[in-house]
């Protein structure tokens, strides 16, 4: 999709994250892939989070969910 077709539809956005998702298990690439990081994937993985079946993908996919560091209050960063 590209920015003026993009949705905001939240069943847009899980189905877009899930196949990104699929496109990267084994070690797969697409074209944001650059140098072994990929804004994509991080992105589909931290949208699928946030919804119950985005975290039964990532269980059967086998990929770790992202961990958010949060910083405490006061806390300089």
């Amino acid at each position: 999709m590209t920015a003026v077709d993009e949705s905001d539809r939240p069943a847009d956005r899980f189905d877009a994250a899930r196949r990104t998702a699929l496109q990267h298990v084994d070690g797969g690439t697409c074209w944001h892939c650059i140098g072994g990081t990929c804004s994509q994937r991080t992105w589909a993985l931290e949208e699928l989070t946030r919804h119950p079946g985005g975290r039964q993908v990532l269980d059967k996919l086998r990929t770790p969910k992202p961990v958010k560091t949060m910083t405490e209050e006061g806390q300089q960063r």
